[in-house]
């Protein structure tokens, strides 16, 4: 791998180093000539799998979170329609560090990281200048004050849990439900960007002492509804037992939260654009990373928008340098690995191409100048 550029920038907090890889599609031939499988089918649940392992390569376990003096490390995918010209898919790290040369180390590390063990499935081609990492990130684009918006997951209201009433949903999705936000940015006829952020975290104690208590309080309520049905069948009120669907969601919800040993994320979705935020592509995209799958409802998704003039500046500059919008809570932020998988996705490709959907490709022979 060529050394890449590295954008270094002080902060409050000590320093930050960035870099970012343009990200493009293997040639169709010899994507399908790296399958272990039968067909292309298998070559997909191939391609997945790996991509599933390099996600999870990038968490954290609680102890190591909790005693690591590393830098923070940061990583967001970012794919941008260039009206005219397609979509550019690009991959930009941050390390973070107290000192200079600690940030400029870890993400010469972090980079070297990414370039080795992303999926072979695509190409990575680091900018080695700043005019390239200026491209990838977006600079000519973030200087037009692009208008923006944030896809959330929903809040599912859970009445008989009291101050705790409000949970948030999950990210949920399938193989090949992507297709639909490639396709849906690509059509955009002014310059859009899709950039979702992670960064490694954990569930706080404070977190879950209050899972731990809305569960209390959940397994209580289904214990009274079912000592009222005993005592009083027919006179069991209908408010008792509407609600009991509910009260199921949110245990198994507790449950998959409180997991022992599991991986998470800080997850967010960001829509920019030249112009106002299309409606229609915040629910292409939205419908897409919150299906209702193998009989789990979910409550969808929620979009949110900057109040003032000032706070959208603050959520340009926050994007742009892949940072985390203010939340109310850390946990409505967090995301499991399964939720990260289905979120932060580059497209694949079948060899037929995808119809409606426009990716740059790598240009392996650039035209050289003419003679004089």
């Amino acid at each position: 791998m060529n050394a890449p550029y590295l954008e270094t920038v002080q902060t409050q907090e000590g320093w930050q180093a960035m870099f970012a890889f343009q990200v493009f599609h293997r040639p169709a031939d010899e994507w399908l000539a790296m399958r272990w499988g039968f067909n292309a089918g298998a070559l997909l649940d191939e391609a997945l799998d790996r991509y599933k392992l390099f996600i999870e390569s990038q968490s954290m376990s609680e102890a190591a979170f909790l005693e690591s003096d590393q830098p923070d490390r940061t990583l967001a995918m970012r794919g941008m329609n260039l009206p005219g010209q397609g979509l550019q898919m690009a991959l930009i790290g941050k390390a973070s560090s107290p000192e200079k040369p600690m940030a400029l180390q870890a993400a010469k590390d972090y980079a070297r990281e990414i370039y080795s063990i992303f999926p072979h499935d695509f190409i990575l081609q680091p900018a080695e200048t700043k005019t390239d990492y200026d491209r990838l990130y977006g600079k000519d684009f973030f200087a037009k004050h692009p208008r923006a918006a944030s896809i959330q997951r929903g809040m599912a209201f859970i009445p008989s849990l009291h101050n705790n009433q409000y949970l948030s949903g999950l990210w949920q999705s399938s193989p090949r439900a992507h297709e639909q936000v490639w396709r849906a940015l690509s059509n955009m006829p002014q310059t859009t960007m899709l950039n979702i952020v992670i960064q490694p975290s954990i569930l706080y104690e404070g977190e879950k002492e209050m899972l731990l208590e809305a569960k209390k309080i959940a397994k209580e309520t289904e214990q009274d509804e079912d000592d009222t049905e005993e005592a009083e069948p027919k006179e069991k009120k209908p408010e008792e037992t509407i609600f009991s669907d509910y009260i199921a969601w949110a245990d198994t919800y507790i449950k998959r939260r409180l997991a022992p040993w599991k991986k998470f994320f800080l997850l967010q979705i960001h829509l920019l654009a030249d112009g106002a935020v299309d409606e229609n592509l915040l629910r292409s995209i939205g419908s897409a990373v919150t299906r209702e799958m193998n009989g789990t409802s979910l409550p969808g998704f929620q979009i949110a928008r900057p109040n003032s003039a000032d706070e959208e500046k603050d959520w340009r500059e926050k994007i742009r340098s892949l940072d985390f919008l203010s939340s109310p809570m850390h946990i409505n932020d967090l995301a499991d690995l399964d939720e990260v998988f289905a979120v932060f996705r580059f497209p694949y490709r079948p060899e037929a191409g995808l119809p409606g959907a426009n990716f740059i490709s790598a240009v392996k022979d650039p035209p050289t100048d003419p003679p004089g």
